[in-house]
């Protein structure tokens, strides 16, 4: 026998605490148990955990033990969070306790209080730091499964409001002890492309520890970071996660998180007539403008007494010429009188060239104000309106007309599977303690019943 193949029982033991070290599932462990053989031993704790058929032995140290808020005894129903160690020098094993509580109260819903309450003081559930959400964002990136009822009625929704919309599926796990790094995984790589509008993160209903990887802190406070606005719809109505009060919104469901980030199609529309209507009024009012000033200008003394003003500048030039004669005869020579033709050329030519260049201009504007190029547009504009106006009213007659259809297909079903209608050809229904009886075998001589008919109901013995 080769004696090098026998281990020491220390190696043993050092071995089999290596494998527990190694196994992550060992590392955060939730017990349920029963307290047996409850002692403290100076500040630390020590018992042992049972329920019918197994018993472990558990540590809870100082000062991890300070956060218990109630006084464990002997038989008390608890739920532990905690590692599974060796205690090498004997060969056991215990779970060394982080957490406990009593099982009235729940394990993960007082760490859930505990953190909210974390960060709540901290300031990530502040509503003045919440992002803005958009009022018709272009993409929406969604965090969620892949498959399932959330991504499902979240498409759903924006093809039926606004189908212009992108969405961007950033597929997730919503469930599990591996749920949060790839929820914050997901919203890291959204961050990264940064081509979204908003974030919707969620995931359909369940129960509250179906839903705990929403209250993880690192996932929270990774959301609080975006500077994208995000919309948090986990779960139900009633359901409340941490990441519902980090967000930027809570909705109560992911149908309810489509609807807060989209605008209904027929209110869509009315806003583009509204707009339609607004810049049509601006355009006629600027037209209106423009028509009064060019109407003014054109009925104004300057254009209409032009030649009338000229001849008076002339008339007065050629009395100053005369006075100017009259007061220095000696004076007034040939070249005078050259010198005073020349200003009169002069000056009657500076006239005409302002009466040409106001002349240009009264023509240049008249010819704007003839384009027709601005009512032609307003007018194909307007037609534009009018065909999207009648285009949008044929296919809400059409949905109605559909939903008509199959309102009245499920009206007529109902009245033929209604049991009051069977009854009037001779059935009945028999009832006894308020019960609907299907069987004989649920009757005994003498039990009471009623009997309902299509015209009433008696009451009845068995006999």
């Amino acid at each position: 026998m080769n004696k090098e193949r026998f281990l020491s029982v220390s190696d043993i033991n050092k071995y089999i605490n290596y494998k527990f070290e190694q196994d992550l599932n060992l590392q955060e462990v939730y017990l349920q148990g029963e307290i047996s053989n409850f002692k403290y031993s100076g500040k630390h704790c020590y018992f042992s955990l049972k329920d019918s058929f197994s018993e472990i032995s558990a540590m809870f140290f100082y000062p991890d033990n300070l956060s218990l808020n109630f006084r464990p005894t002997d038989g008390t129903s608890v739920q532990v969070v905690g590692k599974i160690q060796i205690y090498q020098k004997k060969g056991t094993y215990a779970i060394v306790v982080k957490k406990m509580v009593e099982t009235g109260v729940g394990l993960l819903y007082q760490q859930y209080l505990d953190l909210k309450e974390k960060l709540q003081k901290e300031g990530l559930f502040d509503e003045d730091k919440k992002l803005k959400l958009p009022e018709y964002p272009k993409t929406v990136a969604v965090i969620t499964a892949s498959t399932g009822e959330a991504i499902n009625d979240i498409i759903s929704t924006f093809n039926r409001r606004l189908p212009p919309l992108k969405v961007k599926l950033y597929p997730a796990l919503v469930q599990g002890l591996e749920a949060p790094k790839d929820l914050i995984r997901a919203l890291k790589k959204v961050y990264a492309d940064n081509d979204a509008d908003a974030i919707i993160i969620g995931r359909g209903g369940g129960s509250f520890e179906d839903l705990s990887c929403f209250n993880d802190e690192e996932l929270a406070r990774t959301l609080f970071s975006s500077k994208i606005p995000t919309v948090s719809a986990v779960g139900h109505e009633g359901d409340y996660t941490i990441c519902d009060f980090v967000a930027s919104f809570r909705a109560p469901t992911p149908t309810g998180a489509a609807m807060k980030l989209s605008k209904d199609k027929e209110d869509v529309f009315n806003n583009l007539l509204n707009l339609s209507s607004r810049v049509r009024n601006a355009v006629k009012n600027k037209i209106t403008t423009d028509y009064q000033n060019w109407h003014r200008l054109d009925n104004s003394y300057g254009l209409k007494s032009f030649d009338k003003i000229l001849n008076n500048k002339v008339e007065v030039l050629n009395s100053l010429v005369n006075k100017i004669s009259q007061f220095r005869p000696d004076l007034v020579t040939k070249n005078m009188e050259r010198e005073l033709n020349d200003t009169k050329i002069r000056l009657y030519n500076a006239q005409i060239n302002i009466l040409n260049k106001n002349t240009s201009l009264y023509d240049n504007f008249v010819t704007r104000l003839q384009d027709k190029l601005i009512l032609n547009k307003l007018n194909q504009y307007e037609k534009d309106i009018i065909n999207y106006e009648k285009s949008i009213i044929n296919n809400l007659e059409s949905n109605i007309a559909k939903k008509t259809f199959v309102l009245e297909g499920i009206t007529d079903k109902l009245v033929i599977i209604n049991p009051f209608n069977l009854m009037k050809k001779g059935y009945s229904i028999i009832y006894k303690e308020g019960k609907i009886i299907s069987s004989k075998n649920e009757l005994q001589t003498n039990d009471e019943v009623k009997i309902t008919m299509a015209d009433g109901s008696v009451d009845a013995i068995i006999k």
